[in-house]
Parts: C-alpha cells; structure tokens; sequence
C-alpha cells in the first residue's frame, strides 16, 4: 500500500531543499530514528513536529498529518499562530502598550482543546510607566497574556486572573510553572523532573493532586511546550 506521508514528506523535503532523512530531523526538530519510522509507515506525525513543521513551512497541519483539506495555510491561523495573537506588542503611541486578551483560556484542570479561532474579548491600553511599576519592565517581546481556567493551580495562580506567559522559552529548563499541551489537551501546570526521563505535572492545590500525571520518556514527543509562567494578574473585586 502506497504510504501517503512519505510522498508528503518527501513534496516538503522538495520545496524547503532537505536532501536526506537526517536534514529532515533536524529541521522538525526529532530524532532520525523517528522520522524513519514515518517514512517506514510505522507511525504517524506526533503533535510536536506537525506544530513544528507547520511553523517553519507554508503547509497546513491537516494536510501534512492524513492529507486532508487545504495543503497550504493560506490565511488560517493554526494552533502555533493562536499563541501568537496574545501578543501585547501593539502600542497606540509611544508611552502606552496595548495588551489584547482573547477568549482562549488555558486549563489549570484536566485540560481544554484550544479553539482554532479564538474572539478578541477585550483590549487593555497601559501607561508604559505604569508597566514599569507593575513588572519591572517595558519590554513585553515574547510575553503573552491568557486566562486560566479552573483553580486547580490555587494558591500560585487565582482563579479569576489573568496570567503572563514568556513564550520564548518552548522547552522544559528546571521545576517550574509551563503552558503546555500533551495528548491534545492544553494545561497551566508546574512541571518537575521525576527519576529516570519522567516529566511530572502537577497540580498546586493539593485538592487536585489525583489529576497529577507522568509524562514517560516515551511520550515526550507529544509534549508541546508554548511557555513558562511569568505572572498573574488577580481580579478579584474587594469590597468598600
């Protein structure tokens, strides 16, 4: 039987001038012996490198995961993209930055599915010096804003808050508080180094503790990280 993904591979190995099967790993980002596998028909593409590929060529996820639906991107915003529309980075004048909240909230629960258009809810304009005294700084590049959902992150993250995420760190470093997405499901969760290879991922309310999970070594490659905790912003109203 024809194996479709190899000829998909093989049209964008073509059109990005990757010559062999180790190029190719490196571009998405894998190891060789996966994408062996792949041309192998032994496995399809995970979620990591189809986020990878999809980032760093014009081809659509869809299309490159079972050859369905458009081939290019075109104007769509895939999940990568969606991440990107929390930018703050749009200044109305020189000394304001106006930050963009969108209704794609990241689950301090047992997940969400993240949809593929989210609504701009609300648009929030602040004084650069303002942002000075808040953050300790003016230089928002890379920081994202996104609303948890849940409270299963309590104390560290407020239900009823709004949290900054630095999304120019996509890897796990060291114990801390990540945006992830694994097994399609996308979590504000602190992540922790476990014996032999094991990503913990726990809950910080104690109440939630039999929603905590392992990520084996083996399952690392559907592991996207989009970002570490920075902030939280509580919105709690307080009586007078």
């Amino acid at each position: 039987m024809t194996n479709k993904l190899k000829e998909r591979l093989h049209e964008l190995m073509r059109e990005y001038g990757l010559k062999t099967q180790t190029q190719l790993a490196d571009f998405a980002k894998v190891s060789k012996g996966l994408v062996h596998q792949w041309f192998n028909g032994d496995t399809g593409l995970g979620k990591k490198p189809l986020l990878e590929l999809e980032k760093k060529t014009r081809f659509s996820a869809q299309w490159l995961a079972n050859g369905t639906g458009n081939k290019y991107k075109d104007n769509a915003i895939n999940l990568s993209d969606s991440y990107k529309m929390y930018s703050p980075l749009e200044a109305a004048d020189s000394n304001t930055t106006t930050m963009k909240l969108y209704d794609m909230s990241a689950s301090c629960g047992q997940g969400i599915i993240i949809p593929e258009f989210p609504e701009l809810l609300r648009t929030i304009e602040i004084p650069n010096d303002a942002l000075l005294e808040l953050l300790g700084t003016t230089n928002l590049q890379g920081v994202q804003l996104m609303p948890p959902d849940g409270d299963s992150m309590e104390p560290t993250i407020p239900r009823r808050s709004i949290t900054l995420i630095k999304t120019d760190i996509d890897k796990f470093q060291d114990s801390g508080v990540y945006l992830i997405t694994f097994d399609g499901y996308t979590y504000i969760k602190r992540l922790a180094r476990g014996k032999s290879g094991v990503i913990k991922v726990i809950s910080d309310n104690k109440l939630y503790s039999d929603t905590d999970f392992d990520i084996k070594p083996n399952e690392i490659d559907q592991l996207v990280i989009h970002g570490k905790f920075w902030k939280a912003l509580p919105l709690d109203f307080l009586d007078i």
